[in-house]
């Protein structure tokens, strides 16, 4: 399941992988990455080839919940 929240305005979208991870993708911009990056770092890894964080599978509530309190979903 695909989840959108915007971040400044930005989408951030989130995807459940079938390992339970959670794939986290935004278009390049400085200020999101910057709220971001945080939120994955320490709980998974960048995954180059997509540009992408892959949030493990324990931290993925976690993460989710930080990015709804900072971004809106539509």
């Amino acid at each position: 399941m695909q989840q959108k929240f915007l971040v400044q305005g930005v989408a951030v979208f989130t995807r459940r992988l079938p390992s339970g991870d959670l794939a986290v993708w935004h278009p390049f911009n400085a200020e999101v990455q910057a709220i971001v990056e945080p939120l994955c770092r320490g709980r998974g890894y960048w995954q180059a080839e997509f540009n992408n964080w892959i949030v493990k599978a324990h931290c993925v509530a976690l993460v989710s919940a930080e990015l709804a309190k900072i971004g809106s979903a539509p």
